[in-house]
């Protein structure tokens, strides 16, 4: 009497089971890229509106003496920054030129850790007579 088909016998070999280590390693790895993008974005982010406000601000301080003469352009900059959530670093402003330094801080988790709590830019506006 013959047996019936038997079960081939599986083999044990040097790389049995190196997904289960690899698997949570990319896991890390692929959240940690993804951490860095995100802070990335929000680091450019920041720097895109301090951009914008620090704009604004010149004009701000410009306008300020046009409209009616009674506020101080660094007044109507720092207003204007303050509203947007930036701060004012520096406002150098005469009659026609305004020279603005805009900080804004970055969210996130790993910029302000790695020596990036916030960003500056820098705008300046004439006046045109």
């Amino acid at each position: 009497m013959t047996a019936g088909p038997t079960a081939p016998l599986r083999r044990i070999d040097a790389e049995s089971g190196t997904a289960t280590l690899v698997l949570p390693l990319l896991v890390w790895f692929a959240a940690l890229v993804a951490l860095f993008a995100i802070d990335l974005g929000a680091y450019l982010v920041a720097a895109s509106r301090a951009q914008a406000l620090a704009d604004a601000a010149a004009l701000a301080a410009i306008g300020s003496g046009v409209a009616d003469g009674t506020r101080t352009p660094a007044g109507a900059a720092g207003r204007l920054v303050t509203a947007g959530g930036g701060r004012l670093e520096r406002c150098d402003c005469d009659g026609a030129r305004a020279n603005v330094v805009v900080s804004m801080p970055v969210p996130g988790l790993l910029a302000p850790r790695l020596g990036a709590p916030s960003v500056s830019a820098r705008a300046e506006a004439r006046l045109v007579r």
